[in-house]
Order: C-alpha cells, then structure tokens, then sequence
C-alpha cells in the first residue's frame, strides 16, 4: 500500500509539474497576443476612420421623365402582323443611356394596361388611345428595358379603362418588377407609405393628379386613384399629409409628384403655385410635375421651417411629353418633353442636391417608328442623327434655343452644357 500510495504522490508531482510548465507557456503566449493587441489598435483605428470617412459619403443619381402616352400612330406602328405581337424598344434607342446609367428612373405612365380586348374601347388592335387610354403592356417592359424604375400611375386618365382598368395596371407592373405610386387596389395600399433606399438614400414618393376627365372614382373604392377633385381643398390637405408623414418617416428626399396645371400652357398657373406652396410648406423637398404636354419653368426657392431654420425647394412644373403623338402646332411644343438629372449626396444624416441637369428631348416620325432623341446631342453632333429630316432639324433648333429660355423664367440660375445637358450651377 506504501509503495503503491508513493507512485501515485510521484505521478501527483510531475502533473504539477507539467501543469505549471504548459500554464508558464500558456502566459507567455496570451502577453505576446495581448502585446500585438495593445500596440495594434493606433494604426487599425486611423485606417477604420479613413475608411468611415470614404463610406460615409453617398452619392446616386435620380432622372425623371414626363407624360408617356401612347396613341393610335404608336400602337399600329410597333405591331406586328406576323406574329400579331407588339414592341416599342425602338422608340427609345437614342435616349437609352440617359435613362440607364441613373441609379433609379421614374416617369408619368399617361396611359393603362387593362389588357388586349378589355379597355373601354377595342378598335385599334385591341387596344384604345385618346379619349380612353389603353396601351400594349409590351411598353412598360420596353421602359423597364431602358432603365425605368418606377411609374406615376395619378393622372387624368388612371380611370380610362374602369376599376378594373386600374387594378391591371397595377398588376402588370408588379408581374415585371416595376414600381408603382398614386393609384392603388385597397386602403391599405394606399395608405402605404412609398419609400425607396437608392444606394443607402431614401426617397419618399407622393403622387397625385388634379382629377380624373369627368370619370368619378368609384364610391367602392375611393382608395384607387389619388385626386384632388379639381384642388379641392380637404384633398390638398391630404395630399399635404401624405408629404408630411413621408417627412415624419425620416427619408431624406420628400419628393411629391404631382399631375396638373394647364393643358399647353408654357408657364404655370395660379392652381400650380397654391399646390407647390402648400406641398413646400408640408415638408417636400423636390415636387415633379407633369400634365401640361408642353415644358413648363423650374424654380428654387428658399423655404423657411417652422423652427425658422431654412432650406432649398426644388420644383420643375412640366417636364412636357416624354413620348407620345402630338405634334408640333400654333407654336406649342407638344413634341419636346425633358429627360431631368438630380445627384444626390449624403454626408453623415445631410442630403444635398448637388446636380441639377435638363436633357431636352424631340418625339419623330418615321413610317415604322416614332421614337425620342436627345436635342442638344443632336444638335451638336448632327451626324449620329442622319436619319432625322429637314422638318425634324426645324425643331431641334426651335428647341435648342427656347426650351432653356422656358426652363428659366421663374428662376434666372445660372447653368451650362455638360455631355449635352443644361447642367444649372446651384452649389459651390
């Protein structure tokens, strides 16, 4: 028992042993990892504030388009017979990449997707134009093509093909992917707030029309179309609720897009200003509008808070027809509409415009296609443009001289042309 109790104490003497020389090992190496450690964190912080410093900054871009219509001379002309299928990608080709390379595109769908045979008219190719809108719904996913995000779906003729006119509409444009504001399928939808992240800036979108042609909004459904009756008062109210509860989310660009004024009026009437005043007063930062079919000015404006601090408002009050079959006429530049640029930049919780850029654009006719070309890249680099015709010439120019002078009515900034844009000068 003697011999057997002293192995055991000897093997209880070399474990301590052994257990001290690993724990003497053990502490050396956590004091080298803790020296490398300690010494380490000057130059891992200096890098990760440089690096902070580099992310912290974003900066997107966001074009606007105006009225996109589709009339009887459009549908026929992207039909095709042999296959009896349509396709509009070719009116677009020339305005591509001013439209692709923002980050995030929005424009007027002036027209409904109800779906062949189902519009309130059928007679051309089973589709409809003017009084009663009702297009292919191959052209929003030719504009989706083309770098279009998102469409105003508030105007006056959201209820050309009936209730259900807009609820096809709508459900064509989520079957593709395509976002969508101012008309809805339920209450809940419309009371959804339409926020969207660009790159890591939110964008709080608002849209509504002046009214809708004469047609009431169902008393079923008083939710489908945002309108404001002919400017009633209660529905600027609530227009201006809606703005102000996008400003109470905490997007950083309140952006309202509004569908009214005066059909070919170059300058903006007294019901646009009372809306533009209300909606700056309510909290928007950029209000877009369209509805006029022609150019109309933009405005800056400076805009004092209730807390009397003040801030920069931004207004274009008609970006004209971005596509449609209107014609020049009598002077009214029906087929001239603006492709309109915003950079953005955010700096810590601060979002700046710092860009502000107009491309004006031409509709032409040829017999198999009427598309959109850029007016100043034409202008000044006629020989990508051959295929254009004397007529087409005439009002590029007319255009490349008066449509700046429109732009600038309200507000003299100055501005200058950059990579074929009137780039205005509105920050150091």
């Amino acid at each position: 028992m003697k011999k057997k109790a002293i192995i055991i104490f000897v093997e209880i003497v070399i474990l301590m042993a052994l257990s001290t020389g690993i724990c003497m090992i053990w502490t050396k190496a956590d004091q080298e990892v803790y020296q490398v450690a300690w010494t380490a964190p000057e130059t891992m912080e200096v890098m990760s504030e440089d690096f902070r410093a580099d992310v912290s900054v974003k900066q997107v871009t966001l074009t606007a388009i105006g009225d996109i219509m589709m009339h009887q001379w459009q549908i026929t002309r992207g039909y095709d017979s042999a296959t009896d299928t349509f396709d509009y990608a070719e009116s677009f080709t020339y305005v591509e990449p001013y439209l692709s390379e923002a980050d995030f595109t929005f424009g007027n769908l002036e027209t409904t997707f109800a779906g062949r045979y189902n519009g309130s008219s059928s007679d051309i190719l089973g589709y409809a134009c003017y009084p009663m809108f009702n297009a292919p719904e191959v052209l929003g996913n030719n504009l989706q093509d083309v770098g279009v995000d998102m469409v105003a779906t508030a105007n006056n003729h959201s209820l050309d093909s009936g209730l259900q006119g807009v609820y096809s509409t709508l459900n064509y444009l989520d079957s593709i992917g395509m976002k969508h504001v101012g008309t809805a399928r339920s209450q809940e939808e419309q009371q959804e707030l339409c926020i969207v992240d660009v790159d890591g800036i939110t964008f709080g979108f608002a849209c509504y029309t002046y009214a809708t042609n004469g047609l009431p909004v169902p008393s079923s459904a008083p939710f489908s179309v945002n309108t404001l009756e002919m400017y009633e008062d209660a529905k600027i109210e609530a227009m201006c609720e809606n703005v102000r509860a996008l400003d109470e989310a905490g997007v950083d660009v309140v952006m309202p897009i509004i569908h009214f004024g005066t059909e070919y009026r170059e300058m903006q009437d007294s019901w646009q200003e009372m809306c533009v005043d209300r909606l700056f007063e309510a909290g928007a930062d950029i209000i877009v509008g369209s509805h006029p079919h022609v150019v109309e000015p933009m405005e800056i404006r400076e805009i004092t808070n209730p807390d009397g601090t003040t801030r920069t408002g931004y207004v274009i009050y008609s970006l004209g027809n971005f596509i449609s079959s209107q014609r020049y006429e009598s002077g009214v530049m029906k087929d001239i509409g603006l492709i309109m640029d915003m950079d953005f930049e955010k700096k810590g919780d601060t979002t700046t415009l710092v860009g502000w850029r107009f491309a004006p654009t031409y509709v032409y006719w040829k017999d198999d296609v009427i598309g959109v070309v850029p007016v100043v890249e034409a202008h000044e680099n006629p020989a990508a443009f051959a295929f254009l015709e004397e007529k087409d010439w005439v009002r590029i120019e007319d255009s490349y001289q008066k449509t700046i002078q429109t732009l600038t009515k309200v507000t003299d900034c100055p501005y200058e042309i950059v990579d074929y844009e009137y780039n205005f000068k509105i920050s150091e």
